[in-house]
């Protein structure tokens, strides 16, 4: 049925004995009731009718079963869940008997038919409240769904089970509460509580037990053979098969959700990095405050699953979160499901038009989403922000705008204009030009028996015109006219809208800048990614119960004037070259000195709670908010391209200076900019977050708080060549502050100073903006392959970085693959405290041992001793080029000494490589790509497959293994990734993050080499061992060294292992099958093994092909067990200690692979999962006491 079909529409549902139509505003009010209820008659009716015939559903109703909770659901469905609600009411209000005029008959609601509904009558139709009165506590066990249908209601937290203290919403007509708890989403008890506004309420209750009996109903299964005896039970089928899969959805029932507890995170301030020096600020632990608390006395929840202040609401897909365009209010962290984040139009790779137009009138609002669009039959535009206003149009006169509106009435007349053969081409090929098309249409291509003079003609929207227009072209007789009307046949197709760059899942928390009164402001919606459970810290709680505590100063900013940013500035160190005795390209008497920040601890982030409370520093008592703008100043005068031009400029172009940056607030994953993006001259600071740099696709920088970016961008000097990103694992939103160079003109304009200083700095910069490949010819590295089309790629695919005097172009001991070469300026190669150096000038170039990884860190520092352009060449770009121009491969790599010196594994000692030829096995070698990888780098997110089913091996480094956040296993030197794809085995794509935990150098070892190898009939024989291999891991016959089916050749191939498992035959089918998507897929070649008797249970294996080889210490026939079998299972369990056999590979074996930790993180969100599951066990293991 279509959903339009769906939708109850109350306005065309009045009853058939004689409704009048509800939408009447005096029939609305209170006590009234509609014309031709149970009081109602008629003459002249029928005695007997379908049950649809003479039913009355009012505006209520329509409001009850229209609403997002119901979308997913039939209109019978919806009907017999409206006869539930309805017989409750009547229950309610001790109507039990009536006289029903449309049967004639006296109708009892126990006996009234199941497909029948009680007659309407308004007086019944919800529960009138009286003002401040209670509909639920805190604590509470009613899992009840409360619908407002008049008034007002308001939901409170902070000592919910007495009433509450802070009001967080107020819910009008149309609102609904109580989503959580009616679908039972982790808790069946209240987390806050509801009472009746200033003006009382009416309100409408649907019972979770009639849902749940609905849902239950079966019918006879048409589709199955039923038993011949029909004294035998009947083969039945769920009645509402779609709504159970609905409300199975809705349920969230996921192995990476998190349980209500989680939301106390929500009360832990630690807005710094990881593994910085914040000390968390725990709300629930300061002196003073009575909101926050966990009510959970002898170990039972009396206030409900949430911490005490929080609040928690439920959204639809599609549904708002956070509006774009507001001032935030709240921070939300995601329990379960997963939002997204929109790109506004724009946006995509720059970051500054997601400029907003301030408005008092959403100044006003909250940016929570009140759950109010994705009715059924909604057609809301989703919310946008507004953005920077666009140039307002002229006015039209009187005559101008009638002509506009009859052209708009008159419609699009293109379709019937003419194409005259005069006008597309010129006149002296006009004979030339018929001739070809008479051919053409002596070919079948074209008709002209329409042509009856020498004026051909035809209308725009005859699709032969294309072929006319193609018959010229080929002839190269067409003139441009064509290319109009072709366009207008073929219009280009409209570009998808940019996917979401940011999806957020379990456990990330959005807004929390707001809570320190930052008027963060997104531009682009966030709205449900299917449906989501959030939880919600107000800032107004969060002032509420920090009121009378010191700590509350942290959240409220207190804003600085100007004078308050001189101070700041006059305080900060400067990077203002000082005269010296010494020239300053010499550095001191003693050399330069030892870095005095690079082995210090570092500096508490601004706007954590360490920050604030230090004895001592920048931001010792310092607001939050106010931090964040000192974190702006420090970098600007910090940073020489600016702080340069400015450092002895009155008061107020300093002040100016300051203002002239706008803030952009972005989420993790979402781009800052991106390579190469045009109109793109701005700089930006890092205020608060994390943000990684991506060049080719890969990670080569990790930026922190107070970092610039673009500085050569905003001197013109050169596009952007590298794509920033706010880092994926960034919890929380990220916080930049941009000057575009337009703005910083505009600033200077009437100083001369700094103007002239601007412009110097930009000319003595110009010959790195023309430099090219030619300045790359003579790097050693590259050798006799230094020819153009190699090196036009690495000078395109390299980062341009611009250095003021005195900044450090590069440390000593920094771990990276890269090479730099001076474009323009002076750069001084120096060790600290000594006076050795060396001087670049223009096409020079330093650390050419680390692009080609013979040295994994820089062994001097690098100064900037003029303004400098430098040319950083980094060794996956490089890698890339080798791969594009192969001719240059040997070359490169003959200079990589690493190779040589350290017990580089080789690719073909591989078991899947295993007695094939040496010629294919070089083939492989040779055929591979190299890839290198920075530490913490990013390789493979989940569900992603190794491009062209390659197989990644590491020749040295370490590689980590992720799931769901938690490490199942790392993988060094020789080990290798992909290998079920690489033997194009039928394998669900893995869910696994792959990180390096240190620099990796790596082969993508080519599935095509392979691949050739198979196709060529000669090489049949020879690659018998690999075919071997392969049959065996699909499931096939398991053959001897005589091509014998060993043991009875039941071997097979079972994708349905975990599934099938014994171990799991007490869960639920939705909880088994999420398990078999956090597993592992490996295999094992034969006499490899498994793992050892007596080593610790971390691992439980499930195997899908192959035999496997059990050996028990004192026990001397092993035993084979074959796939379908679970092994390991006792030890994580925690039956035994550690596993109590060894296991061993008796053929090839592809197992699956479940770990421990995730097992116990899977059942943390599925207790009765974990206690079915572990029950199942002890009732198997009983006890001393059986």
């Amino acid at each position: 049925m279509k959903e339009a079909e769906e939708d109850v529409k109350p306005g065309d549902s009045v009853s058939a004995t004689g409704d009048a139509d509800e939408r009447n505003e005096e029939d609305a009010k209170e006590g009234s009731s509609a014309t031709g209820s149970a009081t109602g008659s008629v003459v002249h009716k029928p005695k007997r009718r379908e049950p649809w015939t003479g039913e009355a559903w009012s505006v209520d109703d329509g409001l009850v079963l229209n609403m997002p909770l119901f979308k997913g659901c039939g209109i019978e469905f919806k009907r017999l869940l409206l006869r539930a609600i309805r017989e409750w009411e009547y229950h309610d209000a001790g109507k039990e008997t009536w006289y029903d005029p449309d049967y004639d008959e006296i109708c009892t609601l126990e006996k009234l038919p199941k497909d029948r509904l009680p007659p309407l009558h308004k007086p019944f139709i919800g529960m009138k409240l009286d003002p401040g009165e209670y509909i639920a506590r805190g604590g509470d066990y009613d899992d009840k769904l409360v619908v407002i249908i008049r008034g007002t209601v308001e939901k409170l937290v902070g000592d919910a089970p007495q009433g509450g203290q802070c009001i967080v919403r107020t819910l009008k007509r149309g609102d609904c509460e109580g989503i959580t708890e009616f679908l039972g989403v982790g808790s069946e008890q209240r987390t806050c509580a509801l009472r009746a506004g200033p003006e009382g309420a009416r309100v409408r209750f649907v019972q979770r037990q009639a849902l749940t009996e609905l849902l239950l109903e079966k019918v006879i299964d048409e589709n199955a053979v039923q038993p011949e005896d029909p004294d035998d039970p009947r083969i039945m089928r769920l009645k509402w098969a779609h709504e159970v899969a609905y409300f199975n959805e809705l349920s969230l029932d996921r192995i990476d959700s998190l349980n209500h507890k989680e939301a106390r995170n929500l009360l832990t301030w630690n807005p710094g990095p990881v593994d910085g020096p914040d000390k968390p600020l725990d709300f629930l632990q300061i002196p003073g405050q009575s909101v926050f608390m966990v009510d959970n006395a002898l170990g039972t929840s009396v206030s409900g699953p949430l911490p005490e202040g929080i609040e928690e609401r439920y959204y639809f897909d599609k549904q708002t979160i956070l509006r774009p365009g507001v001032p935030g209010d709240c921070a939300i962290l995601i329990l379960r499901g997963q939002v997204e984040a929109l790109v506004p139009e724009g946006c995509a790779g720059n970051c500054l038009p997601r400029a907003w137009e301030a408005d008092e009138e959403d100044a006003m609002k909250s940016w929570l989403g009140d759950g109010r669009d994705g009715r059924a039959g909604d057609n809301t535009v989703m919310p946008v922000a507004k953005l920077a206003p666009k140039a307002p149009q002229q006015e039209l006169d009187a005559d101008r705008e009638k002509v506009r509106k009859y052209l708009a009435e008159l419609g699009d007349k293109t379709a019937e204009q003419e194409v005259a053969m005069v006008s597309l081409v010129l006149p002296q090929n006009i004979k030339r030009a018929m001739a070809h098309l008479r051919k053409a249409a002596e070919d079948g291509l074209l008709d002209l028996s329409s042509m009856k003079t020498s004026d051909w003609r035809w209308l725009w929207g005859d699709r032969q015109v294309l072929v006319v227009f193609d018959t010229l072209e080929r002839a190269r007789l067409l003139s441009s006219y064509g290319l109009e009307v072709r366009l207008f046949l073929n219009p280009p197709e409209e570009e998808p809208p940019p996917e979401p760059q940011a999806v957020l899942g379990p456990g990330m928390q959005l807004g929390r800048l707001a809570l320190l009164g930052v008027p963060i402001v997104l531009s682009g919606v966030v709205r449900a990614k299917g449906p989501v459970l959030v939880a919600i810290l107000h800032r107004s709680v969060l002032l509420q119960a920090l009121g009378n505590c010191a700590e509350v100063e942290l959240f409220m900013p207190q804003g600085l004037t100007i004078h308050d940013r001189l101070e700041v500035l006059k305080a900060l160190p400067s990077t203002k070259n000082e005269v010296k005795d010494r020239p300053s390209h010499l550095g001191p008497i003693t050399g330069p000195p030892a870095h005095k920040d690079r082995g210090d601890q570092a500096e508490a982030a601004a706007g954590t709670f360490a920050a604030f409370a230090e004895p001592s520093g920048r931001y010792r008592q310092v607001p939050g908010a106010d931090a964040f703008e000192h974190v702006l100043m420090s970098a600007l005068k910090s940073y020489s391209v600016i702080w340069d031009l400015v450092h002895d400029a009155p008061p107020r172009l300093l002040d100016q200076l300051v203002r002239a940056w706008e803030p952009r607030w972005l989420l993790p994953g979402e781009t800052i900019v991106a390579d190469e993006e045009p109109e793109a001259d701005f700089v930006f600071v890092l205020v608060h977050g994390s943000c990684v740099v991506l060049l080719e696709d890969r990670e080569i920088e990790n930026v922190g708080q107070g970092s610039v970016q673009g500085a050569a961008q905003l001197l013109a000097l050169n596009g952007w060549t590298r794509t920033v990103q706010v880092a994926p694992t960034c919890n929380g939103e990220a916080m930049i502050q941009v000057m575009t160079r337009q703005k910083l003109l505009d600033m200077l304009d009437g100083h001369p100073l700094p103007k002239a200083r601007l412009r110097a700095l930009e000319q003595s910069l110009q010959e790195g903006k023309e430099a090219d490949w030619r300045i790359l010819k003579n790097i050693p590295a590259f050798g006799s392959c230094a020819y153009q089309p190699f090196l036009t790629r690495l000078h395109k695919d390299a980062d341009i970085r611009l250095f003021c005097a005195g900044d450090m172009v590069a440390f000593a001991g920094d771990d990276s693959a890269a090479m730099m070469v001076v474009l323009a300026g002076k750069v001084r190669c120096e060790q600290p405290q000594t006076l050795f150096f060396v001087e670049l000038h223009r096409g020079e170039w330093c650390y050419q041992d680390n692009i080609l990884g013979n040295t994994p860190t820089f062994g001097h520092d690098a100064v900037a001793v003029t303004n400098v352009l430098v040319l950083v060449l980094y060794r996956h770009a490089m890698q890339n080029a080798m791969v594009a121009y192969p001719d240059t491969r040997k070359v490169v790599i003959a200079n990589e000494t690493w190779r040589k010196q350290t017990n580089c594994p080789d690719p073909s000692a591989l078991s899947v490589f295993a007695k094939l030829p040496a010629p294919l096995l070089s083939d492989v070698v040779e055929e591979a790509r190299p890839v290198y990888y920075r530490p913490c780098s990013l390789l493979y997110s989940p569900g992603e497959i190794i491009d062209d089913n390659s197989m990644l091996f590491v020749l040295r480094g370490e590689l980590s293994l992720t799931i769901m956040g938690i490490e199942v296993r790392r993988i060094g030197a020789g080990g290798h990734v992909g290998l079920h794809h690489f033997m194009e085995l039928q394998c669900p794509a893995p869910n696994v993050t792959i990180r390096s935990t240190q620099a990796c150098d790596c082969l993508l070892l080519q599935q095509s080499t392979i691949q050739k190898a198979l196709d060529d009939e000669l090489m049949e024989d020879d690659m018998l061992p690999y075919t071997a291999s392969v049959r065996v891991l699909e499931g096939g016959e398991i053959l001897d060294a005589f091509g014998f089916p060993v043991g009875d050749g039941s071997a097979k191939n079972v994708p349905d292992c975990v599934e099938q498992s014994e171990v799991f035959r007490a869960c639920s089918k939705s909880f088994v099958a999420q398990i078999a998507e956090i597993v592992e897929d490996l295999a094992f070649w034969p006499g490899e093994k498994i793992y050892q008797q007596y080593e610790e249970g971390h691992f439980m294996y499930f195997v899908r092909a192959g035999r496997i080889r059990l050996e028990v210490l004192g026990r001397r026939e092993p035993e084979i067990v074959e796939a379908g079998t679970t092994l390991g299972d006792m030890a994580v369990l925690d039956q035994v200690p550690h596993y109590v056999e060894s296991a061993y590979a008796e053929t090839h074996v592809w197992v699956r692979v479940l770990h421990k930790k995730l097992l116990r993180r899977s059942l943390s969100s599925f207790p009765e999962e974990e206690r079915s599951m572990l029950g199942q066990v002890h009732a198997a293991n009983p006890g001393i006491f059986g």
